[in-house]
């Protein structure tokens, strides 16, 4: 196999050095936390989203063009912290256990009753067990379904999911006082943990 001559890769915990290819939107170039909450905030954080998180995973999937059998698990794998990263914001970084409130306020209604075994089979199992036996997550746009006691969904159907769960957040965001106060404090959080 012939590798690229010059390969780079961005720092991982954020801190700006020179590098010649691609970086992230890491919290070391974000801007600066409002002093309290201003309507305009919204945007900054769904372009953090969009840019740092759902764009990265729909390239992937592109990339993949449009065959996810033989990368569903790694794919899988970016979704559910993607949500886990997405749902802290308006619900505190709670090692995940936000993720079912997160999903019962903002996703598809298919997924709302399936909270509590999205965090605890998907996150806890799939992602730290690297568990493939008590889920099934098929490389399709197919539904979340049950069969047989196994709760199973498409890729892009859940991929689907967490950006309307995304959007959703955000467009309550707008509006609502705790979702306001929470988001801001995590940001700041995020922000201040940046290396200069």
């Amino acid at each position: 196999m012939k590798y690229p001559k010059a390969v780079s890769v961005p720092s991982v915990t954020g801190a700006v050095v020179p590098q010649p290819s691609f970086r992230a939107w890491q919290p070391s170039t974000w801007p600066s936390a409002p002093s309290k909450w201003e309507p305009g905030f919204v945007a900054t954080i769904r372009a953090i989203f969009q840019e740092s998180i759902l764009t990265e995973i729909n390239n992937v999937v592109a990339d993949a063009g449009g065959n996810l059998e033989h990368r569903g698990y790694v794919i899988a794998i970016a979704l559910l912290c993607a949500l886990d990263a997405i749902s802290s914001y308006g619900y505190g970084a709670k090692n995940g256990k936000q993720i079912p409130d997160f999903i019962r306020a903002h996703f598809p209604e298919p997924y709302k009753s399936h909270a509590e075994a999205l965090l605890r089979l998907y996150r806890h199992e799939k992602v730290h067990s690297w568990n493939l036996f008590k889920v099934a997550i098929l490389p399709g746009n197919e539904t979340v379904a049950v069969d047989h006691g196994v709760i199973s969904f498409g890729l892009l159907n859940f991929l689907d999911a967490v950006s309307e769960g995304a959007n959703g957040y955000l467009k309550k965001l707008e509006t609502d006082k705790m979702l306001q106060r929470e988001t801001l404090e995590r940001y700041r959080k995020l922000k201040g943990s940046a290396k200069k």
